[in-house]
């Protein structure tokens, strides 16, 4: 084989681990009235690290992404920030327990990581997670054997009101008898979540 050939091999080689971790992709989300909580109108689509594995944050999950205390708010960790997307995709692993809740924290930091937030807001947002996630991992768990949806389906995606808050919104969707699709229990990106190495 050729020199020049080696050479384009080798470039195709080194760009294609490059092109394949992906830092995951900003949301189409709908806000809820209050900008509390907002809807996701498409799937969002996280691959992990150089890997293939898919995390699919579906069409219609409802997150307020980043349950940040308000008393941290001025110091610059808000509901939204850098960490956004990430906060979307470990809302969505926290609604579907599908991984451990230390898995979800970690897939959590590698998230971040590819987001390129900050070492101090990582650290600060690990911290409150690994800490105070726990009763919102309790409150998810009850909520959804109690069959209350968080997964809008197609038909609800546009509220008829446009002011309408999640938890009026939530009530008409259970009398509507809206409910999750089954969610798939220890998925093969779970995995990645037993460190915080972005693989």
């Amino acid at each position: 084989m050729n020199k020049q050939v080696q050479l384009v091999i080798a470039l195709l080689c080194a760009a294609s681990v490059s092109w394949s971790q992906q830092t995951p992709p900003s949301p189409a989300v709908r806000a809820f009235g209050d900008n509390k909580f907002w809807i996701t109108i498409e799937d969002m689509t996280y691959v992990i690290g150089s890997t293939n594995v898919r995390i699919v944050v579906p069409k219609g999950f409802v997150t307020d992404f980043a349950s940040i205390p308000q008393a941290l708010w001025s110091a610059g960790l808000g509901p939204q920030g850098q960490y956004s997307r990430a906060a979307l995709v470990h809302d969505y692993l926290y609604w579907s327990q599908g991984c451990t809740r230390d898995q979800s924290d970690r897939l959590l930091v590698i998230a971040m990581k590819e987001s390129r937030v900050s070492s101090f807001d990582e650290f600060v947002i690990y911290q409150g997670v690994d800490k105070g996630g726990k009763k919102s991992w309790k409150a998810n768990a009850k909520d959804r054997k109690a069959g209350l949806p968080r997964i809008v389906p197609e038909n609800y995606l546009r509220p008829a009101d446009p002011n309408i808050k999640w938890d009026a919104y939530r009530k008409l969707l259970v009398e509507q008898r809206a409910m999750d699709p089954p969610f798939e229990q220890n998925p093969s990106y779970c995995a990645y979540g037993n460190t915080t190495d972005v693989p």
